[in-house]
């Protein structure tokens, strides 16, 4: 584009890019809060709900940081919130933190509305505002940051004895009485109060009263079947509804219930399969399904409603959390999505908070499996639960006949049976829209008399069997499109649920079918086959998930006035349904029961017995396979034996705040597990285990690990005295390409020590990270008395400095000449970008892009839109993205919140923003302006990437407009055109910056405005910088050898491990 360009391009030769991205600009964070940039730079003006989270800590981490204000952490001061004289003092503190925010945000935003704060877990408040002003609320004093208050959705007998349950409800007073004196709190939809599993059978004392000598919070409302108000017990010691944000978005009509009352039945199940009462009958349609028990059926209940029929909201249940802390709550089931990006989210953050008061929480790992890296609550703090099955099951008998020709298929349900009958496909019957999968209503008595074949998908279960229900079928038969998990819903007829359609699609086709199939029945099952929807990992830098439990046909309460058909029939007291969020309660009553045998453990021990004493004999879904520990974390919890661990590896809060998120130690964390995404080929990591015993034990180490991998633990037999701990050092190495690969660290005690043997799963990825150490020799055969010559070389591929250290070895009988590695720690320079210049370019390069028929993508003040582009070349490395931003710059290769500046600091600037292409920037404002236009632009047969700015100067209507033309191909050249119509004039009083940067803010301004065009031009940069050395081996003696040569880095977690082998033959 060295002259004018004609623009008798066609239309057709311009492509709009569509903006992806965008992001708003943000403060500094405090602590390990993150803003989450997708609720910046909306433009709607509709409101949102989102939780600020001020820069003070939370009452339960806050740790005497500030001057005159004592710490009142537990972790730090050992004694539990009591609401003693330095919570007191230091709220207080916190109140006239929250007091300035509320005053700046009337003044800044008049409309905002305050909602919860949250001062002992999380330390901030909740905000109603519009969507378009959330960025404002970055620009108060006191914002660390600002995270979406978002919706989640729950995840949805003798599973008890199946995880050892019933051995220590033994140990612990029986039955009705294990797991006394722990108060055990439930964040769901509420529960039923008057069930049974809750009602006060006299043997449990009255509660404690609370630290802080409130009366605890009793509200379940009135009963709408017998008109009673319910008054809580010594069973159900506790009800309250946090669910302000719901109301304020949902409305006074969107909920049943506004007290702590269950309407929707999740809530009552998982709490009752905590901790239900022991019960002798368990009805379901009439038939015996008991005896029935929780797995601590003794704990006392605590029960706090955060979720409504259409999901829960963040700041509802942090608010939970807060108030579960301080009613004395030591162990927590969140049967609830979430946590996927835990510096970004509320109750993640919160949990951190009740994880440092001594609080054990059980969360979902969610139901979008077998599919990996779909798992939720990614936090170590946070103890994530998969889902497998267990030995009983509710099945039934389905028999289809078709002239002489008979079909017999088992399938699970829990309902009546059906006697024969006709069976029609749901899309076969004359009139019905709502196709193979139900997914609609019917006429009345269109299927009547029928059993009614349902494909499962889109829809609810049940709500399929309810439009069969009321369309006159006898009955369904509900099939998986591929084979998958088979559920024991409560239907609204008789249904038989089979895995898949694979024998039943091609029997229906003979014409004519008639079927029967007999009513559910309890059998044997087989136990510990994982859940085909249960969540896999990996996730984030701890493993994930850390345990598996039943969550299949579990057998638990129910609500018997759902609000939806998709919950059943009405007066329905029990249901065995599946899901994560029926295997999270069954380690949150693992967790009630060994808090009750250990009180004085911590939640960082009780995880940590869970897991090193699972059972890893566990299967995929296809029932053959071996799960992995993505699949089931250290495997199926048994609490007979995690209650007697022996050893525990515990954690503090600080530690995980400080190294959770960092990519180079979070391996270090003292956690029961050990995950490395990055192993470079050897890594040291360490863990400490104390002895809770009172007595000595002695054990002995082993491993094991996948081909071309090791593991080893030192020592590898040791004895530890009561209560003292011993450190053991665990070294992982291996050859393997990359993959993801397993092993395990196995503990044994010695005979007759009355522990059980103890296991640590671990997980790494076998690939060097980004100093890499690369070399081979010229062949790695040699004659006696012959030589290879050998070159290596270390490179820094980041763009930041890394200090490393080279050692090489050299096996026997060979004599080595040439250059060695450095001596000592080197330090590297990252990679160096291009360095880009400015110059004039003649000629018109202006051209409208709406002329090109490219439309304008609004933005507003201080947003950035990141587009997909075409790959380009800039200043040496290769790109195919871009973000643009109001201010009049583009950052290459996209860009976030942290990118964004109204006021241009010094172009260039090492400081973020980097990698600047800027016609002119300076605080711009694209609020009722033309906005930004994008497209892929041929010109002269030369392709190019163009972006034009219509924006305003801000606080003005004075507009400003430019472009940025990046050529593609071969011959890398950028171009900033102006409107010649439109002279570029001067911001008033605004800073004003025009200039190019690379990614570390080297790069050429201009001081003056321009008066032409400008052309951008870069160096071609070079690699982060190397050092190599080479050698000449010869060979002395025959026989195998080796080089290995080593290296760590600063940047990369362990040490990376380089083997070249040689052979020196006779001839």
């Amino acid at each position: 584009m060295s002259a004018t360009p004609t623009w008798a391009a066609a239309a057709g030769e311009a492509t709009a890019l569509k903006p992806g991205a965008r992001a708003t600009a943000a403060k500094v964070t405090s602590r390990i809060a993150r803003t989450d940039r997708t609720l910046l730079g909306q433009r709607a003006t509709s409101a949102v709900s989102v939780l600020v989270k001020l820069d003070y800590d939370p009452v339960a981490t806050y740790a005497g940081d500030v001057r005159g204000y004592a710490a009142t952490s537990p972790s730090v001061t050992g004694r539990a919130l009591a609401g003693g004289s330095a919570e007191i003092a230091y709220e207080r503190y916190v109140a006239a933190r929250e007091a300035a925010f509320g005053r700046a945000l009337a003044s800044r935003l008049p409309g905002a509305k305050l909602g919860r704060s949250l001062r002992t877990v999380y330390g901030g408040i909740a905000v109603t505002l519009p969507a378009n002003r959330v960025d404002d609320l970055l620009r108060i004093s006191g914002v660390a940051a600002v995270q979406r208050d978002e919706i989640r959705q729950p995840l949805t007998d003798s599973s008890g004895a199946f995880i050892g349950a019933d051995i220590v409800q033994q140990q612990l007073g029986g039955e009705r009485d294990a797991g006394r004196g722990v108060i055990f709190g439930v964040l769901d939809t509420g529960a039923w109060p008057e069930h049974p599993s809750f009602a006060d059978q006299g043997n449990l004392s009255a509660p404690p009263a609370k630290a802080d000598g409130t009366a605890r919070t009793c509200d379940f409302g009135v009963n709408p079947q017998t008109k009673q108000r319910f008054t809580c017990t010594n069973k159900l010691i506790g009800g309250a509804a946090f669910l302000d944000t719901y109301r304020q978005q949902h409305g006074a009509d969107s909920e049943t219930f506004w007290s702590a009352r269950d309407s929707e039945g999740h809530g009552t199940h998982t709490a009752s399969t905590s901790a239900g009462n022991a019960l002798t009958s368990a009805k379901v349609f009439g038939v015996e399904r008991g005896p029935l028990r929780g797995v601590a059926p003794g704990a006392w209940i605590s029960v706090y409603k955060v979720c409504g029929g259409l999901g829960c909201f963040s700041s509802d249940a942090a608010a939970a959390v807060a108030q579960a802390v301080k009613d004395g709550v030591e162990v927590i089931n969140f049967s609830v999505s979430g946590g996927t990006e835990p510096s970004t989210d509320p109750v993640e953050l919160a949990f951190l908070d009740a994880y440092a008061a001594g609080v054990f929480v059980a969360a979902s790992a969610g139901n979008s499996g077998p599919d990996a890296g779909t798992v939720n609550h990614l936090s170590p703090w946070v103890t994530t639960v998969a889902a497998s099955t267990q030995l009983r099951e509710f099945s039934s008998t389905l028999t289809l006949r078709a002239g002489d020709k008979t079909l017999t298929l088992r399938g699970s349900s829990i309902t009546a049976g059906v006697g024969t009958s006709p069976v029609v496909r749901a899309a076969d019957v004359p009139g019905y829209t709502g196709g193979a999968q139900c997914l609609r209503a019917a006429k009345k008595n269109a299927f009547a008399g029928k059993i009614i074949v349902c494909e499962r998908g889109e829809n609810a279960r049940v709500e399929k069997g309810y439009f069969a229900f009321r369309a006159g079928a006898v009955g369904m038969i509900l099939y998986n499109p591929t084979k998958q998990d088979t559920e024991t819903d409560n239907h609204w007829l008789p249904t038989v649920h089979l895995a898949d359609g694979s024998k039943l699609l091609p029997f229906l086709k003979r014409g004519n079918v008639q079927g029967s199939f007999t009513a559910g029945a309890a059998r044997k099952g087989t136990g510990d086959v994982m859940a085909a929807f249960s969540s896999r990992g990996p996730g984030g830098l701890a493993l994930k998930p850390d345990v598996t439990a039943p969550g299949v046909q579990i057998l638990a309460g129910h609500t018997p006035v759902p609000d939806e058909p998709t919950g059943g029939p009405k007066g329905e007291l029990f249901q065995a349904i599946a899901g994560t969020s029926m295997s999270g309660p069954h380690v949150a009553g693992a967790g009630i029961l060994l808090a009750a045998a250990h009180p004085g453990w911590s939640p960082g021990q009780i995880k940590s017995a869970l897991m090193t004493t699972a059972v890893t004999e566990v299967v995929k879904e296809d029932g053959i396979t071996k799960a992995d520990p993505l699949d089931l974390g250290a495997g199926r919890i048994a609490v007979d034996r995690a209650v007697t661990p022996g050893l525990t590896f515990d954690e503090t809060a600080a530690r995980m705040t400080a190294l959770a998120a960092n990519d180079v130690a979070a391996v270090q964390l003292n956690s029961p597990s050990i995950n490395a995404p990055v192993m470079p080929g050897r890594l040291v990591v360490v863990r400490t285990a104390r002895n809770v015993t009172d007595h000595a034990l002695s054990y002995t180490a082993a491993t094991t690990a996948p081909a071309k991998s090791s593991i080893t633990v030192s020592p590898a037999a040791f004895t530890v005295a009561a209560g003292e701990s011993v450190r053991l050092t665990i070294t992982i190495s291996s050859t393997a390409g990359k993959k993801q690969l397993f092993g395990a660290v196995r503990l044994t005690p010695a005979s007759g020590s009355g522990v059980p043997a103890l296991h640590l799963p671990v997980a790494f990825v076998p690939q060097q990270g980004s100093t890499t150490l690369t070399g081979d020799c010229s062949s790695t055969t040699m004659r006696l008395g012959g030589a290879v010559d050998c070159d290596y070389r270390v490179r820094n591929d980041s763009y930041a400095a890394a200090t490393v250290k080279i050692n090489a070895k050299i096996g026997e009988g060979t004599v080595v000449s040439g250059s060695t590695p450095p001596a000592g720690e080197v330090t590297l320079a990252g990679a160096t970008p291009g360095l880009p210049s400015i110059a004039k370019v003649d000629g018109v390069h202006w051209h409208s892009l709406g002329a090109l028929g490219i439309p304008a993508e609004p933005i507003g003040d201080e947003d950035i839109l990141n587009f997909d582009t075409p790959s380009f070349t800039y200043a040496g490395a290769s790109y195919d993205s871009i973000g643009v931003t109001s201010n009049g710059y583009l950052v290459v290769g996209g860009g976030g919140a942290q990118d964004l500046s109204a006021e241009p600091g010094g172009l260039p600037d090492p400081r973020r923003p980097n990698n600047v292409l800027a016609p002119f920037w300076t605080d711009l404002d694209g609020s009722g302006a033309d906005g930004i236009r994008a497209g892929a632009v041929r010109v002269d047969g030369k392709d190019w990437i163009a972006v034009e700015w219509g924006v305003k100067v801000f606080g003005t209507d004075s507009d400003r407009r430019f472009q940025v033309w990046i050529a593609l191909g071969d011959d890398p050249e950028v171009i900033f055109a102006y409107d010649p119509a439109t002279p570029l004039a001067a911001p008033g009083a605004l800073k004003w910056a025009i200039g190019a940067e690379n990614m570390i803010g080297g790069g050429d301004a201009r001081a003056a405005l321009p008066t032409a065009d400008l052309r951008v031009t870069a160096t071609a940069g070079k690699p982060g910088q190397s050092i190599g050395y080479a050698f000449r081996v010869t060979g002395l003696r025959p026989g195998t050898t080796s080089i290995v040569t080593t290296m760590t880095s600063t940047s990369v977690p362990g040490t990376t491990v380089l083997k070249q082998p040689l052979t020196v033959v006779l001839r």
